[in-house]
Order: C-alpha cells, then structure tokens, then sequence
C-alpha cells in the first residue's frame, strides 16, 4: 500500500507540473559561458501566461546566449533579430531539457523573444 500512495503522488505531482507548463531562462550578451552568466533571468513564464500570449518581451541590448533553467516538454522559446517578436523568427529552442544556445559568431543579436505551447 506504502508503494502504491508513494506512486499515486509522483503521479500527481508529475501531472501538476506538466499542467503548469512553467519556462524560465538566462540570456546574457556575450557567449562562451556555459551558463549565460552573468545575465537576465527571465520567467518564470507559467501556462497562464504563455496561452494568453503575454510571455514575450524585447531584450534591451541584443542578446547572444540563453540558458534554459526551468523546462517544459512541449514548449519552446522563439528569438527574434528585431524588436517585438518581428521579422520572423531566428531561431527556436526547446525547453524540453535544460541547456544552452548561442547565436554563432555571424548571427545578430537576439533582440525579442516569445515563449509557446502547443
């Protein structure tokens, strides 16, 4: 019985984070750190939030690193080259499981940003 209440609440707790949906990451302006540091912390980005499209922003400078801290399986963080999400997405990074991405050395600045769930 211990087994199985101990099982049923891993379950639950599981499912409760799944339903959160919360994303939260680092950006910095240079590259080389494996952890964006020192940066910005942004989010946490909750699934309220994200459905009601208002877990976007503009990053102010540009910004060439993101950490994903806090993940999420089926979201994803879209960078944009132009202030308020415009001129097509750059790049989009999962946040199924914590990591880093840097822009290359030939790519600009990110300079907005939008995190999505399906």
């Amino acid at each position: 019985m211990k087994f199985s209440t101990a099982f049923s609440t891993s379950v639950v707790l599981a499912l409760a984070q799944y339903a959160l949906g919360q994303v939260s990451f680092v950006v910095s302006t240079g590259t080389g750190s494996p952890t964006c540091v020192p940066g910005t912390a942004i989010g946490p980005c909750t699934q309220a939030t994200i459905n009601a499209h208002a877990c976007k922003g503009n990053f102010s400078p540009g910004q060439r690193c993101l950490h994903v801290g806090e993940t999420h399986p089926n979201c994803h963080i879209s960078v944009y080259a132009q202030p308020n999400q415009q001129g097509g997405v750059v790049q989009r990074i999962s946040t199924a499981s914590e990591g880093t991405i840097e822009a290359s050395g030939d790519d600009a600045a990110w300079l907005s940003y939008g995190v999505f769930c399906p």
